[in-house]
């Protein structure tokens, strides 16, 4: 018989183990390269500001309530800090929409110190190019059309030398005034260049009725991709945590449902007052608005 048979005992236990070890040493062998540098390639794409595709069009964010209380705290910060972070195009124009009286100057006033504090360790300088592409108009109302006109001249006026400008809107205002300042923004102020974006805020009215309302006369302005609903409470760390905790945990993860859990207090504590928010909170309840 030849020195190796599959027949032979012997031969066939070290042609087995041969075998075990060579898919052995394919399983710990590293990713191809090609995959390797997809991924690479991919994650590069969703963290690099240059490598994002509206970075290279231009973009005017609209903030209306630009005067407000959301505005103040979360708004501009927030946009001060994308910005800071290169996450804004380069040819990027912030217009603030309210009914409170304030010049292009006396706006940027208001809100230096207040962007002084989340800055960090940025200098003098980038605090004055932001404030820079940070414009004011003011309107009757937020649905005055005759106001939104004139936004779309500003608007238009920096988008000019673009062949694709997309616009942001943001509706850090109440619930109640969405709908009659969409269909303004519909009929005065939509980008003809690129694409539109509203950004809403909770709560979406005051009870399933009102909200399913609110959703009826959006949706006759706007299309479902041009609408995005969010709640910057749900990118706060603590929630996130909980999320962590309830479905990364395999000893909580099948307890923490309706069957073993008969209620859920949340304790919703700040050290300040409604700071001119009354009105708002008599309308829809601070409960809603925290939830």
């Amino acid at each position: 018989m030849s020195a190796f048979s599959p027949f032979n005992d012997s031969n066939s236990r070290d042609y087995r183990g041969e075998k075990k070890t060579q898919m052995r040493r394919n399983s710990l062998s590293p990713t191809p390269k090609i995959k390797v540098n997809k991924v690479k390639a991919i994650f590069r794409q969703s963290t690099s500001a240059s490598l994002m595709p509206h970075t290279s069009a231009a973009m005017t964010i609209i903030v209306l309530g630009a005067s407000g209380d959301l505005a103040k705290k979360k708004t501009y910060p927030s946009l001060f800090k994308l910005y800071l972070s290169g996450y804004l195009p380069q040819q990027c124009k912030i217009i603030g929409y309210a009914r409170s009286n304030y010049s292009d100057e006396s706006f940027r006033e208001k809100y230096k110190p207040i962007l002084e504090k989340v800055g960090g360790f940025a200098s003098e300088d980038k605090l004055n190019e932001f404030l820079s592409i940070c414009h004011y108009a003011r309107g009757k109302g937020y649905d005055d059309p005759e106001a939104w006109e004139q936004v779309n001249v500003q608007a238009c006026e920096s988008e000019k030398v673009n062949v694709v400008a997309n616009r942001v809107f943001y509706f850090a205002v109440p619930p109640d005034v969405f709908a009659a300042a969409g269909a303004a923004i519909k009929a005065k102020c939509m980008s003809s260049k690129g694409w539109n974006r509203m950004i809403i805020e909770k709560p979406f009215g005051k009870d399933s009725a009102s909200c399913s309302e609110l959703g009826e006369r959006l949706s006759r302005s706007f299309n479902e991709d041009e609408l995005y609903r969010i709640d910057h409470y749900l990118g706060k760390e603590i929630v996130q945590n909980i999320m962590v905790l309830r479905f990364g945990n395999v000893l909580l993860q099948p307890l923490w449902n309706r069957n073993y859990i008969k209620s859920v207090i949340i304790n919703f504590k700040e050290d300040i007052g409604t700071q001119g928010r009354g009105g708002y909170f008599d309308g829809y309840g601070i409960i809603r608005d925290g939830k």
